[in-house]
């Protein structure tokens, strides 16, 4: 389930991270403002009906001390329920569906790409706290969060702080405006690329593609995972990326 390995992953990093877990789940929280690293999962396969809103209460429970955006993932193979019926059943406790990601791999190796990339650009690896800036704010504007988050999760090191096994990088277009970001981590067994994002005045110009071959390329050769957005898919698809299974996610309020 590499979306949790990637919170745990973060949770670590972070200066004030916690891994934490009890009555039937498991927070893996980074304590920053950005949400997406503030995962709390059911620790075993739901049962039921009555079970997902027992898990969930617990969850909230073990939120409410903390005051910060959080939200409740469950991968497919544990929900046994519909989505509909799961939402159903969390709106009694007060939460929402949030997204859903799809986890993808390729072990093959990444196809051949299927235009010209641009050329008139700059791909740098993330070095310092400017280009980490960089990279996270184009993150935060891709979801519609302030530079407070941005700031907030430098802040705590969650990200850029393990150079020998996080290959992040920044694109920066023939203006050097930072139009894209990716970061390829190692796993020791699996390369999981994370934080991809791309400025929405400069999508569909291939300019992600270049943030993800460059963060591969840096990284040692292993097979390669992600979680995919609705909007990335397309892409990691034609990149040579398969789909295993989804998660789901709420939040409360």
């Amino acid at each position: 389930m590499h979306w949790t390995h990637f919170n745990e992953w973060c949770a670590r990093h972070s200066t004030r991270g916690q891994i934490r877990g009890g009555n039937g789940v498991q927070a893996a929280w980074s304590h920053t403002l950005l949400i997406v690293n503030n995962l709390t999962t059911p620790s075993g396969a739901i049962h039921n009906a009555a079970d997902l809103k027992a898990r969930a209460e617990a969850a909230v429970a073990d939120a409410s001390p903390y005051r910060l955006p959080w939200m409740f993932g469950i991968p497919s193979p544990w929900l046994p329920l519909g989505v509909d019926a799961a939402n159903a059943v969390l709106a009694e406790i007060g939460m929402h569906h949030m997204m859903d990601m799809t986890v993808m791999d390729c072990e093959a190796g990444l196809k051949e790409p299927l235009r010209p990339l641009p050329e008139d650009v700059t791909v740098q690896r993330i070095e310092s706290r400017a280009h980490g800036f960089d990279a996270l704010n184009l993150n935060s504007r891709a979801y519609g969060m302030p530079v407070e988050v941005t700031n907030d999760v430098l802040d705590a090191g969650t990200y850029f702080s393990d150079p020998e096994n996080e290959f992040g990088f920044v694109v920066y277009n023939g203006e050097g405006v930072p139009v894209s970001t990716a970061t390829a981590i190692d796993w020791g067994n699996w390369i999981y690329i994370a934080a991809v994002a791309t400025d929405a005045a400069h999508r569909q110009k291939g300019y992600a593609e270049i943030a993800m071959r460059a963060a591969l390329a840096a990284a040692p050769k292993r097979p390669i995972a992600l979680d995919a957005s609705p909007m990335g898919q397309p892409l990691y698809a034609q990149m040579g990326y398969q789909p295993r299974l989804k998660w789901n996610f709420w939040v409360a309020g």
